[in-house]
């Protein structure tokens, strides 16, 4: 179980990757082929969830140019 603030913290971030995505006009499919991972994973990132691994939130971070959002 995450932390509420974490839990927040990776809802903000996932929603960021989102809106990122959506204003390069970026499918879903596209964002999720160049950072290596499913369409369901980045869908479970932009929905905040704390299950998906580090290298995932990494990986869809740099393929939109968020990384400092680190």
């Amino acid at each position: 179980m995450l932390l509420p603030a974490v839990q927040r913290r990776l809802e903000v971030l996932g929603e960021n990757i989102r809106l990122a995505r959506l204003r390069r006009d970026l499918s879903a499919e596209m964002v999720a082929q160049r950072a290596g991972i499913s369409r369901q994973t980045l869908s479970t990132l932009e929905n905040g969830s704390g299950s998906v691994s580090m290298a995932a939130w990494v990986q869809a971070l740099f393929v939109l140019g968020l990384e400092k959002d680190l």
